[in-house]
Formats: structure tokens, C-alpha cells, sequence
């Protein structure tokens, strides 16, 4: 039988396939590495190392708060610190449930919109929050893959750049006030439809409010180059703690660039994609197979039980400080 190319499309975007492809990914990881020596490896882990290596995670996190602190600060709106953290965690305990690791920012979205009474900047806080975030990565990840080509070859290099393009023009196209007078003349938006046309034009006034901004943006885009850097000396940390000894270059080298192949729409939250680049570009640093798993799986482990801080904030979020205002001591 034929699919048609909406059909494929509809498969392709679907959670079942999704997560089949993980599950597929995942066992063939499985296959190609000795379980024993991947159980002794985490079995070894130590637990010092393991400690610091969750501390500077915990540092990174609020390191991403403060950047988005900042965004809400500049739409003139005025949240607590202590309750902006709740929410960032909140978003970190949801993207262990939702499709993708994107999912968790609708609760985001969710949460602060309810705080601030403007669901409009709740949504671009978000959203440039993200976007921040992901033109760091991609940075990093372009450098080090340019730096780094002979050992990585030609299309993990090509595949980066061609994802660092892609995003540019995207922001480049959505900051173009001609695309946005040609999309308000779209068909289906000239009756606005539900009011779509009107919530476009706001969030994308909302959103480009910051051209004007530029001191802000520059600190953010700082923030968020910061965030990427902890979050490599946690990985790296992670492998101290497993006995897994490599220069700090690597780490500054393969994550960046591991986070990136995860963000491809291609499995359930980038499972088995991720690990698999995980496993493909430390083994080309001399890591054995089942250690480099055992670090993409204990760094899972991390991500995963930090983020159970956000289902407690989630429960007790009636009883959180009022989100409105500064919150003595927030700072």
C-alpha cells in the first residue's frame, strides 16, 4: 500500500512512530554493547563526583531562570523569583511526559500567563527563552564541529551548519516585517478566523519588541552561552564520576553537538537519537562503547530525578509565594 505524502508526513510526526524509532535505536545500542560492562560501570559510579556533577546541573538550571528573569523583566512584567523557579521546574518535570522536549514549555507558558494576566508575552518570554538557548547551541556545536572536522568528517559538520541556517532564517523571516504584512494578507487570515489573525499580530509585537533591546538581548544571549557551558562541566563531571578521564575540549566538543542531533524531530524527546550520537562520537575519542552509554545514561538519570523537583512544585504550587511582584528575599 502507498502512502501518500500527507500520510507519510501524519506518520512521521506521530508519537507512536516516534517512539518506535526510540525503541528500535534504543535495543540497538543494547545489541551493540557489553551489558555487563555497561552494568559495572554505573554500578562504580562515585557517588562524590556524582553529587558535584548534580550541583552544577542544579546551578545551570537556575542560570536559565535568571536569562528568563530577564526577558519577563524587559516585557515589563514583574514575577518572584522563588515562583519563576517553580514554574521552570514544573516545565522540566512535564517534559518527561509530553511528545517532546518542548512539551513541558506549554506549562510554562501556562503557569506564568496565569502569573502575569498576559498570555501573549508568557508565550514569547518562552519562546525567545528557547530560541536563545538553541542559537548558543548551535554556535557551540558549529564551532566545535569546524574545529574539530577532520576527526568528525564532512556531514556531521554539513548537518550542523545546515541546522544553524535553517534557524536563522526562521528568525530572520519572523523578524521581517514584509513576511509578516504577506502572512496578515493570507487567505484564511483575512476574516481572522477564532481570532487567530489578531493573537498572530500581538505575539509577533510581542516578540519584536526586543529589537530595540539590543543591550538585553546581548546579556541574555550571554546567559544562555553560560547555561551551555555549565551544563558541559556537569557532563564532564558525570564521566569523572565514572572513571571516564577525556580533555575537557571533548566535552565542549561532542555535547554541544549531542544536544543538537536530540533537538531532530526524529524519535520521542531525541531517545535513542541522542544516545546514539552520545556513543558515536565518544567511542571516535577512545571511549569504550559501554562507557560512553553509561554516561549518556547516567546523565538521563540526572535530567530526570532533578526534574521531579518541578512535580513537588507542581503539587504545592497552590501554597508558593504570590507570583505578582518581588518576593522578599527572591533575589
Amino acid at each position: 500500500m502507498k502512502l501518500s505524502r500527507r500520510g507519510l508526513l501524519a506518520l512521521l510526526r506521530s508519537k507512536l512512530f516516534r517512539a518506535a524509532v526510540s525503541i528500535i535505536l534504543i535495543a540497538v545500542l543494547l545489541a551493540t554493547v557489553d551489558l555487563g560492562e555497561l552494568a559495572e560501570t554505573l554500578r562504580n559510579v562515585a557517588p562524590g563526583l556524582l553529587a558535584l556533577a548534580v550541583l552544577v546541573f542544579l546551578v545551570t538550571n537556575m542560570t536559565s531562570v535568571l536569562k528568563w528573569r530577564l526577558i519577563i523583566q524587559a516585557q515589563g512584567a514583574s514575577v518572584s523569583w522563588p515562583y519563576l523557579t517553580s514554574i521552570f521546574y514544573m516545565g522540566l518535570f512535564f517534559n518527561n511526559f509530553l511528545p517532546t522536549n518542548f512539551g513541558g514549555d506549554l506549562v510554562r507558558i501556562y503557569k506564568l500567563s496565569r502569573a502575569t494576566g498576559n498570555t501573549v508575552d508568557a508565550t514569547s518570554s518562552v519562546v525567545l527563552d528557547r530560541a536563545s538557548s538553541t542559537f548558543a547551541l548551535l554556535t557551540i556545536a558549529l564551532v566545535a564541529a569546524l574545529l574539530e572536522l577532520r576527526r568528525l568528517g564532512t556531514g556531521l559538520a554539513l548537518g550542523i551548519l545546515g541546522m544553524f541556517v535553517v534557524f536563522l532564517l526562521l528568525i530572520g523571516l519572523f523578524a521581517s516585517e514584509r513576511t509578516a504584512r504577506r502572512l496578515a494578507r493570507f487567505p484564511l487570515l483575512r476574516g481572522d478566523p477564532f481570532g487567530i489573525r489578531r493573537h498572530l499580530r500581538d505575539f509577533y509585537m510581542s516578540v519584536n519588541q526586543f529589537r530595540d533591546q539590543k543591550r538585553t538581548m546581548a546579556v541574555v544571549l550571554a546567559f544562555s552561552l553560560v547555561y551551555q557551558a555549565l551544563y558541559v562541566v556537569s557532563v564532564n563531571l558525570l564521566a569523572l564520576s565514572l572513571d571516564i578521564h577525556l580533555p575537557v575540549a571533548f566535552y565542549f566538543l561532542f555535547i554541544p553537538i549531542v544536544l543538537a542531533v536530540g533537538m531532530m524531530p526524529l524519535s520521542l524527546n531525541g531517545l535513542g537519537v541522542r544516545e546514539g550520537a552520545w556513543v558515536l562520537l565518544f567511542t571516535q575519542a577512545g571511549v569504550p562503547a559501554a562507557e560512553a552509554l553509561s554516561m549518556s545514561v547516567l546523565n538521563t538519570l540526572m535530567i530526570t530525578a532533578v526534574s521531579m523537583i518541578g512535580g513537588i512544585f507542581y503539587l504545592l504550587d497552590p501554597s508558593l509565594p504570590d507570583p505578582a511582584g518581588e518576593a522578599a528575599g527572591g533575589d
